[in-house]
């Protein structure tokens, strides 16, 4: 991203800020918890394979039920990409199995709020370079995606599908932050390769970084734009192509072929009546658009006198404030670029077979990054009184349905 670049010093009092963003999430997203280690520590105990020369665990509890028995040979695979697991090694490496994985996920959770702190600030300070950006602006803005998303919802949990996700969701805010402000295309390139490989569909996110590059050379024509922007291009792509690489080899040791081919695999799993189309099909599309645009809790009789539908709700009701991402300049480079990024990464998750059980529709985080930088840019530099209205109401209901699903399992409900 040419242009202007952000300074990246911080005033004390902009650390201090930082800082106690990444407190208040922490002791947050911990108080408001299930009060227990996560059961599904598929990570801690791939960590730990990892550190005894294994790529496939050597037991198979019943409670973990998405394990694949080894074709060549003795043990289990974990399906899901491993980069949450090899974070854990020098961890596991002192506590062993009893690595708490929650207790691990929540440290990437919490410094994602501050994080969008500095999003915020950054991608305001490229449409506005000559306004001063306020403090109170983008604390608002990572109150907003700390605790008025269903980013807080994952945060609190640290389950093996949710922590990849806001494992990957961190590197994908610390790529934005870098192609905000240094903007070195290898460094941005390997920030993505690390969320693909914790969540494969945020490769995706890849295409911001590769449109917003070609839209910010002034020659005339595509081509001349991408003979310019080739040396960036090339970078990029190197630095994603080490995670990438990585994947593949990781994949062919495994399974003989350098394809994710592992969600096929495991046992039983096409059974299932959600999978009647295989695994992805563009039959699955309104199945996805049904809870993301229109799921909504229901009223009981009985405390907390709610419950919540774990196959989705809709995300003007989980975070209404993303409505001003339809606010974001049109002609804006940015906004056509983090569109790309939306449209790309929803292609692939709104034809998977299943909605992902949880507070919200929980897959559409693979693509909240973007979602909330358009919002930022949406919204501006200077937040107005409705803005401030629909950012708390976005935290009430998100408060409501963490405390709700966490404290009274009983709310949850399969519709």
């Amino acid at each position: 991203m040419s242009g202007r670049k952000v300074p990246l010093s911080f005033s004390r009092k902009t650390a201090l800020v930082l800082l106690i963003l990444f407190a208040a999430a922490f002791v947050v997203y911990f108080a408001t918890g299930e009060g227990h280690a996560t059961w599904y520590d598929y990570y801690v105990r791939l960590s730990d394979a990892f550190l005894h020369g294994r790529l496939y665990l050597l037991d198979n509890p019943s409670w973990l039920n998405e394990l694949i028995p080894n074709p060549s040979g003795a043990g289990f695979y974990v399906v899901y990409p491993p980069f949450p697991a090899v974070l854990m090694v020098p961890f596991v490496a002192i506590w062993g199995l009893g690595l708490n994985q929650t207790l691990f996920g929540l440290f990437f959770a919490a410094a994602t709020v501050p994080l969008a702190y500095l999003v915020a600030k950054s991608a305001l300070t490229k449409l506005k370079p000559t306004t001063q950006i306020s403090s109170k602006t983008c604390v608002w803005f990572a109150v907003l995606f700390g605790f008025g998303t269903i980013f807080w919802y994952l945060s609190s949990i640290g389950s093996v599908w949710l922590i990849a996700q806001v494992i990957a969701t961190f590197f994908m805010m610390l790529a934005l932050y870098e192609g905000f402000t240094r903007n070195r295309p290898l460094l941005v390139g390997l920030l993505v390769g690390a969320s693909f490989w914790c969540r494969l569909p945020t490769a995706l996110g890849i295409f911001f970084f590769v449109a917003l590059a070609l839209l910010q050379q002034e020659q005339p024509g595509w081509l001349n734009k991408f003979k310019a922007s080739l040396p960036y291009l090339a970078k990029l792509a190197a630095g994603m192509a080490v995670f990438v690489l990585l994947d593949f080899a990781y994949n062919y040791v495994r399974f003989g072929t350098v394809f994710n081919v592992g969600y096929w695999m495991i046992p039983g799993v096409l059974d299932e009546p959600w999978f009647y189309d295989g695994h992805f099909s563009l039959l699955y599309i309104a199945d996805n658009l049904k809870p993301f645009l229109l799921g909504l809790p229901m009223l009981t009789s009985t405390a907390p006198y709610v419950a919540f539908p774990m196959s989705g709700m809709a995300i003007w009701f989980t975070t209404p404030a993303f409505v001003f991402a339809l606010k974001s300049k049109i002609r804006d480079r940015v906004t056509w670029c983090s569109w790309l990024a939306v449209l790309c990464i929803g292609a692939v998750i709104f034809t998977n077979a299943a909605t992902g059980w949880g507070f919200g529709y929980r897959y559409a985080v693979d693509f909240y990054p973007f979602l909330f930088l358009l919002t930022v840019r949406g919204m501006g530099v200077e937040l107005k009184w409705y803005h401030k209205i629909l950012i708390i109401i976005a935290v009430i209901v998100n408060l409501v349905g963490v405390v709700a699903i966490n404290k009274f399992p009983d709310v949850r409900v399969l519709t």
